[in-house]
């Protein structure tokens, strides 16, 4: 397999199948790439110099994932994981070039860590990031944009729902190194609990090494009270169905950014089957 940028991002664990997607500098795929992934693998995208290309990546397994975006590329990765398991993602953007990361976590017991390095001057790296844990669920869930070169942007954004005895780790960073002036960017994490016996952690991180430049973060947990929900009964809405709606109307707002409209539809019709 000739692949020179295997492993460069992320160790290839032994046990682990690869798998590599290319795409070759100037294609344009208008189509998104569908993969799914039902055991342990390693996964190597690597986008070429102006190519643009959206890759929906369904994971039932344990998965490593490296992305390379080489100068003036463009790609986002949708991924959807509704089983337990371990995901890491690891990314390397060139100059002019932008990553888009759109995660969608449903599943109960799970560890996600993502790691976007920002390599080329005016790099972008958003992290979209939508998740839902309920009954005895562990999400623990890392974002982090990582700006190593000048005049980068991007914003974090994660938002989700705990409900009944779920708990959730939610912990976002950005990090600006020396080379990062003039860098843009933002850091959200909104979570909206159903019930007080959920638990939930929000931490947002700032570390910022250069001056001119425009970073802040923001972290908000809301609760949905008996009043909120006395206010629905009132209306002859039953208890059930006021917190399918909250959750469909909390979480159906982010997946409006993923473009393409079947995976929008799709993405949206998985967050109401596991209510």
């Amino acid at each position: 397999m000739d692949a020179p940028e295997l492993g460069s991002l992320l160790d290839v664990d032994s046990e682990s199948e690869v798998s590599v997607q290319r795409f070759a500098a100037g294609s344009q795929h208008r189509e998104p790439v569908s993969l799914i992934i039902d055991s342990p693998t390693h996964l190597l995208i690597v986008v070429g110099e102006d190519a643009q290309v959206t890759v929906e990546v369904t994971v039932r397994s344990t998965c490593s994932m490296e992305i390379i975006a080489e100068e003036n590329a463009s790609v986002t990765v949708i991924c959807v994981q509704q089983t337990s398991g371990s995901i890491r993602q690891r990314s390397s953007i060139g100059a002019g070039a932008s990553i888009k990361f759109q995660n969608v976590t449903l599943a109960s017991e799970v560890e996600h860590h993502v790691q976007s390095h920002l390599t080329g001057r005016g790099a972008t790296s958003d992290i979209d990031w939508i998740f839902y844990a309920k009954d005895k669920d562990t999400q623990d869930l890392t974002a982090r944009n990582m700006f190593e070169a000048a005049e980068g942007g991007g914003e974090i954004t994660m938002k989700g729902i705990a409900e009944q005895n779920a708990y959730v780790r939610c912990d976002g960073l950005i990090d600006i190194g020396l080379q990062g002036g003039g860098t843009d960017t933002y850091l959200s994490e909104d979570v909206l609990m159903l019930d007080d016996t959920a638990k939930v952690d929000a931490i947002p991180g700032l570390e910022i090494k250069t001056n001119d430049v425009k970073a802040s973060h923001s972290a908000t947990i809301s609760k949905v009270t008996p009043e909120d929900l006395f206010y629905f009964a009132s209306r002859g809405i039953a208890e059930k169905e006021a917190r399918r709606m909250y959750v469909q109307g909390f979480l159906g707002d982010l997946t409006k950014r993923i473009e393409h409209t079947a995976l929008r539809e799709s993405v949206l019709e998985k967050i109401i089957a596991r209510y």
